[in-house]
C-alpha cells in the first residue's frame, strides 16, 4: 500500500521529442463525380545523437483514399 502514495517527479527541461505525426483530410472529387476524402500522412522521427544516423530527422510520407 506504501507504493501508492509515491509522486512521480519529472524533469520537463530534458525532454526529447522522439516521433510526431500531422494527419491532414482532403475532399476531393473522382473523375466518375464520386467525392472522395485523401488521407495524408507526414510522420516525422528523430533519433539520438549517439545512434549514429545520417538523417536525423526522418521524414515520411503516406497517402490513401478512404
Amino acid at each position: 500500500m506504501e507504493h501508492y502514495n509515491q509522486q512521480l517527479k519529472f524533469n520537463f527541461q530534458e525532454k526529447r521529442k522522439i516521433k510526431e505525426t500531422v494527419i491532414s483530410y482532403y475532399e476531393e472529387t473522382d473523375s466518375e463525380g464520386e467525392r472522395r476524402i485523401h488521407k495524408e500522412i507526414k510522420e516525422t522521427k528523430w533519433f539520438k545523437k549517439e545512434s549514429g544516423s545520417r538523417h536525423n530527422p526522418t521524414i515520411s510520407y503516406h497517402s490513401e483514399y478512404l
